[in-house]
Protein backbone atom coordinates (compact mmCIF):
# COMPACT_ATOMS: atom_id res chain seq x y z
CA UNK A 1 0.00 0.00 0.00
CA UNK A 2 1.60 3.48 -0.71
CA UNK A 3 2.87 5.27 2.31
CA UNK A 4 0.63 7.88 3.19
CA UNK A 5 1.82 11.41 3.95
CA UNK A 6 0.53 13.67 6.87
CA UNK A 7 -0.50 17.07 6.04
CA UNK A 8 0.92 20.34 7.47
CA UNK A 9 -0.47 22.74 9.44
CA UNK A 10 -0.99 26.41 7.51
CA UNK A 11 1.03 27.77 10.54
CA UNK A 12 4.44 25.39 9.55
CA UNK A 13 3.64 25.84 5.89
CA UNK A 14 3.74 29.66 6.41
CA UNK A 15 6.73 29.56 7.77
CA UNK A 16 8.51 27.07 5.63
CA UNK A 17 7.24 29.63 2.51
CA UNK A 18 9.30 32.61 4.43
CA UNK A 19 12.16 30.71 4.96
CA UNK A 20 12.27 29.22 1.28
CA UNK A 21 11.66 33.19 0.08
CA UNK A 22 14.41 34.55 2.34
CA UNK A 23 16.66 31.27 1.12
CA UNK A 24 15.89 32.28 -2.83
CA UNK A 25 16.49 36.10 -1.83
CA UNK A 26 19.44 35.91 -0.16
CA UNK A 27 21.68 33.28 -2.95
CA UNK A 28 21.46 35.73 -5.61
CA UNK A 29 23.89 38.27 -3.04
CA UNK A 30 25.81 34.96 -1.97
CA UNK A 31 26.71 34.05 -6.11
CA UNK A 32 27.31 37.63 -6.59
CA UNK A 33 29.69 38.07 -4.20
CA UNK A 34 31.57 34.73 -4.77
CA UNK A 35 31.39 35.96 -8.43
CA UNK A 36 33.36 39.14 -7.81
CA UNK A 37 35.68 38.05 -5.27
CA UNK A 38 37.02 35.49 -7.69
CA UNK A 39 37.39 37.49 -10.58
CA UNK A 40 39.00 40.41 -8.40
CA UNK A 41 41.34 37.39 -6.96
CA UNK A 42 41.84 36.27 -10.80
CA UNK A 43 42.59 39.97 -12.03
CA UNK A 44 45.21 40.55 -8.83
CA UNK A 45 46.83 36.94 -8.77
CA UNK A 46 47.80 35.47 -11.89
CA UNK A 47 47.43 31.89 -12.62
CA UNK A 48 50.88 30.43 -13.20
CA UNK A 49 49.70 30.11 -16.96
CA UNK A 50 49.32 33.43 -16.71
CA UNK A 51 52.70 33.59 -14.87
CA UNK A 52 54.68 31.50 -17.09
CA UNK A 53 53.47 33.87 -20.26
CA UNK A 54 54.03 37.16 -18.55
CA UNK A 55 57.84 35.67 -17.63
CA UNK A 56 58.01 34.40 -21.54
CA UNK A 57 56.96 38.36 -22.89
CA UNK A 58 59.43 39.90 -20.53
CA UNK A 59 62.04 37.69 -21.52
CA UNK A 60 61.09 38.09 -25.06
CA UNK A 61 61.91 41.88 -24.91
CA UNK A 62 64.62 41.81 -22.84
CA UNK A 63 66.04 39.66 -25.68
CA UNK A 64 65.18 41.73 -28.14
CA UNK A 65 66.49 44.58 -26.31
CA UNK A 66 69.99 43.11 -26.03
CA UNK A 67 69.52 41.94 -29.94
CA UNK A 68 68.63 45.36 -30.88
CA UNK A 69 71.78 46.67 -28.82
CA UNK A 70 74.03 43.59 -30.20
CA UNK A 71 73.14 44.77 -33.81
CA UNK A 72 73.87 48.70 -32.74
CA UNK A 73 77.12 47.83 -31.30
CA UNK A 74 78.15 45.37 -34.46
CA UNK A 75 77.02 48.65 -36.92
CA UNK A 76 78.77 50.63 -35.22
CA UNK A 77 82.35 48.24 -34.65
CA UNK A 78 81.24 47.57 -38.48
CA UNK A 79 81.28 51.14 -39.26
CA UNK A 80 84.42 52.22 -37.24
CA UNK A 81 86.34 49.17 -39.03
CA UNK A 82 85.41 50.29 -42.57
CA UNK A 83 86.53 54.33 -41.53
CA UNK A 84 89.75 52.70 -40.47
CA UNK A 85 90.62 50.89 -43.52
CA UNK A 86 89.18 53.80 -45.72
CA UNK A 87 91.71 55.89 -43.67
CA UNK A 88 94.59 53.09 -44.20
CA UNK A 89 93.84 52.36 -47.67
CA UNK A 90 94.03 56.26 -48.34
CA UNK A 91 97.52 56.27 -46.32
CA UNK A 92 98.55 53.61 -48.40
CA UNK A 93 97.70 55.52 -51.75
CA UNK A 94 99.46 58.11 -50.27
CA UNK A 95 102.34 56.46 -49.28
CA UNK A 96 102.54 54.62 -52.91
CA UNK A 97 102.11 57.52 -54.72
CA UNK A 98 105.00 59.42 -52.55
CA UNK A 99 107.28 56.28 -53.32
CA UNK A 100 106.31 56.32 -57.10
CA UNK A 101 107.30 60.06 -57.16
CA UNK A 102 110.74 59.59 -55.28
CA UNK A 103 111.70 56.59 -57.50
CA UNK A 104 110.76 58.51 -60.73
CA UNK A 105 112.78 61.56 -59.46
CA UNK A 106 115.85 59.22 -58.36
CA UNK A 107 115.11 57.18 -61.54
CA UNK A 108 115.20 60.86 -63.75
CA UNK A 109 118.49 61.78 -61.97
CA UNK A 110 119.99 58.58 -63.00
CA UNK A 111 118.69 58.84 -66.71
CA UNK A 112 120.41 62.33 -66.56
CA UNK A 113 123.61 61.56 -65.39
CA UNK A 114 123.77 58.35 -67.20
CA UNK A 115 123.51 60.74 -70.73
CA UNK A 116 126.21 62.72 -69.23
CA UNK A 117 130.16 61.66 -69.44
CA UNK A 118 131.79 60.15 -66.40
CA UNK A 119 134.25 61.49 -64.33
CA UNK A 120 137.74 60.55 -66.36
CA UNK A 121 140.96 61.82 -67.44
CA UNK A 122 140.32 61.42 -71.26
CA UNK A 123 136.77 62.95 -70.60
CA UNK A 124 137.67 65.99 -68.56
CA UNK A 125 139.93 66.67 -71.05
CA UNK A 126 137.57 66.80 -73.72
CA UNK A 127 135.08 68.89 -71.98
CA UNK A 128 137.85 71.21 -71.15
CA UNK A 129 138.71 71.81 -75.16
CA UNK A 130 134.69 71.83 -75.75
CA UNK A 131 134.40 75.14 -73.00
CA UNK A 132 137.35 76.54 -74.95
CA UNK A 133 139.68 76.81 -72.15
CA UNK A 134 143.29 78.04 -72.60
CA UNK A 135 145.95 75.42 -71.80
CA UNK A 136 143.83 72.54 -71.30
CA UNK A 137 146.80 70.41 -69.90
CA UNK A 138 147.67 72.70 -67.47
CA UNK A 139 143.70 73.25 -66.46
CA UNK A 140 144.01 69.68 -66.26
CA UNK A 141 147.08 69.41 -63.87
CA UNK A 142 145.28 71.70 -62.05
CA UNK A 143 141.91 69.50 -61.35
CA UNK A 144 143.82 66.26 -60.84
CA UNK A 145 145.68 68.33 -57.84
CA UNK A 146 143.02 69.90 -56.73
CA UNK A 147 140.99 66.94 -56.26
CA UNK A 148 143.17 63.94 -55.37
CA UNK A 149 142.62 62.64 -58.56
CA UNK A 150 139.02 62.88 -57.79
CA UNK A 151 139.31 61.37 -54.64
CA UNK A 152 138.41 64.51 -52.27
CA UNK A 153 135.43 64.98 -50.72
CA UNK A 154 134.87 68.14 -52.27
CA UNK A 155 134.89 66.39 -55.85
CA UNK A 156 132.36 63.38 -54.53
CA UNK A 157 129.83 65.55 -52.57
CA UNK A 158 129.86 69.04 -54.74
CA UNK A 159 131.35 67.78 -57.79
CA UNK A 160 133.42 70.93 -57.48
CA UNK A 161 136.90 69.83 -59.49
CA UNK A 162 138.94 73.14 -59.16
CA UNK A 163 138.43 74.10 -55.44
CA UNK A 164 136.31 76.79 -56.80
CA UNK A 165 134.77 78.81 -53.39
CA UNK A 166 132.17 81.34 -52.98
CA UNK A 167 133.91 85.00 -52.48
CA UNK A 168 131.46 86.30 -50.22
CA UNK A 169 130.81 83.06 -48.09
CA UNK A 170 134.23 81.27 -48.54
CA UNK A 171 132.31 78.18 -48.88
CA UNK A 172 132.89 75.62 -51.79
CA UNK A 173 130.38 75.74 -55.00
CA UNK A 174 128.10 72.93 -55.26
CA UNK A 175 127.52 71.85 -58.82
CA UNK A 176 125.10 69.11 -59.88
CA UNK A 177 127.75 66.92 -62.29
CA UNK A 178 131.56 67.69 -62.87
CA UNK A 179 131.11 69.20 -66.25
CA UNK A 180 129.26 72.53 -64.45
CA UNK A 181 132.33 72.68 -62.75
CA UNK A 182 134.55 72.75 -66.04
CA UNK A 183 132.02 75.76 -67.04
CA UNK A 184 132.32 77.81 -64.23
CA UNK A 185 136.06 77.71 -64.31
CA UNK A 186 136.01 79.21 -67.67
CA UNK A 187 133.20 82.06 -66.09
CA UNK A 188 134.87 82.36 -62.87
CA UNK A 189 138.51 82.55 -63.18
CA UNK A 190 140.24 82.19 -66.76
CA UNK A 191 137.79 84.82 -68.14
CA UNK A 192 140.25 87.23 -66.50
CA UNK A 193 143.22 85.68 -68.44
CA UNK A 194 144.75 88.57 -70.07
CA UNK A 195 148.00 86.68 -71.62
CA UNK A 196 151.40 85.54 -71.06
CA UNK A 197 152.73 82.29 -68.88
CA UNK A 198 149.81 81.42 -67.47
CA UNK A 199 151.68 79.20 -64.66
CA UNK A 200 152.68 82.56 -63.18
CA UNK A 201 149.25 84.44 -63.90
CA UNK A 202 147.94 81.47 -61.56
CA UNK A 203 150.62 82.45 -59.24
CA UNK A 204 149.91 86.68 -59.07
CA UNK A 205 146.31 86.17 -58.87
CA UNK A 206 146.88 83.82 -56.17
CA UNK A 207 144.90 80.54 -56.87
CA UNK A 208 146.01 78.54 -54.27
CA UNK A 209 147.31 79.76 -50.93
CA UNK A 210 150.01 76.64 -51.02
CA UNK A 211 152.83 78.31 -52.18
CA UNK A 212 154.41 75.13 -54.15
CA UNK A 213 151.51 74.95 -56.05
CA UNK A 214 152.58 76.04 -59.32
CA UNK A 215 155.35 73.37 -58.43
CA UNK A 216 152.94 70.68 -58.40
CA UNK A 217 151.69 70.97 -60.96
CA UNK A 218 154.58 71.04 -63.34
CA UNK A 219 155.19 68.14 -61.73
CA UNK A 220 152.23 66.41 -62.54
CA UNK A 221 152.16 67.53 -66.08
CA UNK A 222 156.20 65.95 -66.31
CA UNK A 223 155.07 62.64 -64.62
CA UNK A 224 151.21 62.02 -65.94
CA UNK A 225 150.64 64.03 -69.00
Amino acid sequence: MPQMYSRQSPEKEMRNTILISLLLMLLPVSVSAQFYTITRDSALLPTERQKESYNRAGKDVTEGKKNKMMVKDTLTVGSDNQKKLKNNSRNSDRKASLKATQQNTIKDKNQAENNLPKLTIPNLYKEIIRNRILYPKIVLAQAILETGWFRSSVCRNKHNLFGLTNPHTGKYYEFNHWTESVRAYYIKVQYKYKGGNYLLWLDEIGYAEDPNYIISIISILDKSL
